[in-house]
């Protein structure tokens, strides 16, 4: 049953996208029947099959082909064993209740919670029953970008801090963030246009989907409220990412310090301390970002595409991206018109 008519336009519309959400999948019905070592045993191989033991890993590769966000409802009927992901997640709880494990903090979420969870931290789930409808937001960790900080750069909060350092190894904040949006209507109603633009229809609408998390993002900073012992993100850091952003052709770390007034060396050691990155690791993944949208969204030469960054030599391009995206340029355009076609 999809929406027939654009958006969340009435109750029942509503009701709509909850009916789907409800129903039974092959999975959730074979799960119904299998004892608890048994849908252990089953994680534990799936678990060895990649390389791990029962605390396994998801990559991108396992969600994301032709997009940057993927989304589905939770497996109820079974816990989740301890997993971490390449990804940021972002866990809604439309419905009924759920308990998650990040180490051995025990989080209770409740109707309406949003949990945020920063890429490669463990956690498990609890078994969800049958009316706990647990919703999987997935956002590849390229996605969040100066794009989004941009938008965001009014109030430089926790969540800008969070979004900033997405996987990387960084003390400054913890690995996730929980928020309380049940009585928030603005944020309910953006959900539900979310849920609606993404479940209603055989095909997601994936540019209004991007346009609602943002909205979303946007909308959690209001309701977030200053911890002690947290320090707000460096302004400076988000006018130095931005001008990274749009210069990443010609600029270098000396340009930057005079066009922010600051010592190139101090500089060099604000944006590790802040992002985990030095200039010209965050930089090369600008770069690569660019290059990775123009090689799927353009039929233009690679040598084009390299010359266009700023980068003089051709080999090191290939070696840098192949060791970011696990595959070479070539590859990657060959995948995408291959997926068009089908």
């Amino acid at each position: 049953m999809g929406m027939k008519n654009r958006g969340v336009k009435n109750m029942s519309a509503a009701r709509d996208i909850l009916e789907i959400l409800l129903k039974e999948t092959q999975l959730e019905a074979e799960m119904k029947t299998m004892t608890v070592e048994q849908i252990t045993a089953k994680f534990q191989n799936q678990a060895a099959t990649a390389g791990y033991l029962l605390e396994f890993h998801l990559s991108d590769e396992d969600f994301f082909v032709d997009h940057q966000i993927f989304m589905n409802r939770h497996a109820r009927y079974f816990a989740m064993p301890t997993h971490s992901h390449e990804f940021l997640e972002l866990n809604y709880l439309l419905q009924g209740k759920c308990t998650q494990w990040i180490g051995q903090e025990k989080i209770q979420m409740k109707q309406g919670d949003l949990l945020m969870i920063d890429p490669g931290t463990g956690h498990s789930i609890d078994k969800l029953g049958e009316q706990d409808i647990l919703i999987n937001i997935l956002i590849k960790s390229d996605a969040i970008n100066t794009k989004v900080l941009q938008r965001m750069a009014q109030r430089h909060s926790l969540i800008t801090d969070f979004l900033l350092t997405v996987g990387k190894k960084n003390s400054r904040h913890r690995p996730y963030l929980h928020f309380s949006t049940a009585d928030n209507q603005r944020i309910s109603t953006c959900l539900s246009y979310l849920l609606a633009d993404y479940f209603g229809d055989e095909t997601p609408k994936f540019e209004k989907v991007e346009l609602w998390l943002l909205v979303i993002l946007a909308e959690l900073e209001d309701i977030m409220s200053s911890e002690a012992g947290e320090l707000p993100f460096n302004k400076k850091v988000i006018d130095a990412l931005e001008i990274i952003d749009s210069e990443y052709a010609s600029i270098t770390l000396e340009g930057l310090g005079k066009q922010l007034n600051f010592n190139k060396n101090y500089l060099s050691n604000l944006l590790k301390q802040e992002t985990g990155l030095t200039f010209k690791e965050w930089l090369t993944k600008r770069r690569l970002q660019k290059a990775y949208d123009l090689l799927i969204g353009t039929d233009k030469p690679i040598g084009k595409i390299v010359a266009e960054l700023g980068i003089t030599s051709p080999s090191y391009f290939f070696k840098i991206f192949k060791n970011e995206y696990g595959e070479t340029p070539n590859h990657i355009r060959k995948k995408m018109h291959r997926n068009k076609k089908l």
